[in-house]
């Protein structure tokens, strides 16, 4: 949620808008013009402030939506991706691990699924394009699903 102060900063800049325009309408005719003009240029400097502290709630709260959207789909992969050694995979339908591995980092940091990639420099090390983190290839390989060879009889 929005923080109280900000909601307090556009309120306030709302209840001096109305105040203003409350005295506006109930001053009578014999108010001088500069000082009408005076309020008026009030009344839209409150206005502009409220606005912008609203335009400051909305960016707020979009990117809150978007950690909840994020926080919910990686609640939702949770169960998904299972460690094993120094990366995470995808479960096949036996629970067991398969594919390309994932950074275990962005994983358990940001819950994140990042695909680890060959380093360009050094070939037995695979890195994390998107933190950075460097593993070393053994232990992050591709794990290819077991394949179920057909009985081969005598005969």
């Amino acid at each position: 949620m929005p923080d109280i102060p900000t909601i307090g900063a556009a309120l306030s800049s709302l209840k001096t808008a109305i105040d203003i325009t409350k005295f506006l309408k109930d001053s009578d005719s014999s108010l001088e013009r500069a000082e009408f003009k005076v309020k008026l240029a009030d009344l839209l400097g409150s206005l502009a402030d409220t606005k912008l502290e609203l335009i400051d709630l909305q960016n707020e709260l979009a990117e809150k939506e978007k950690k909840i959207a994020d926080l919910e789909q990686s609640f939702e992969n949770k169960n998904t991706l299972i460690r094993q050694n120094d990366a995470y995979y995808v479960c096949d339908e036996t629970g067991k691990a398969t594919g390309k591995p994932y950074c275990l980092r962005c994983w358990e940091n940001d819950h994140k699924q990042r695909q680890l990639v060959n380093d360009s420099k050094e070939y037995r090390i695979k890195c994390c394009t998107s933190c950075g983190h460097k593993y070393s290839g053994s232990s992050t390989q591709e794990i290819y699903p077991e394949r179920s060879q057909p009985a081969q009889g005598n005969g």
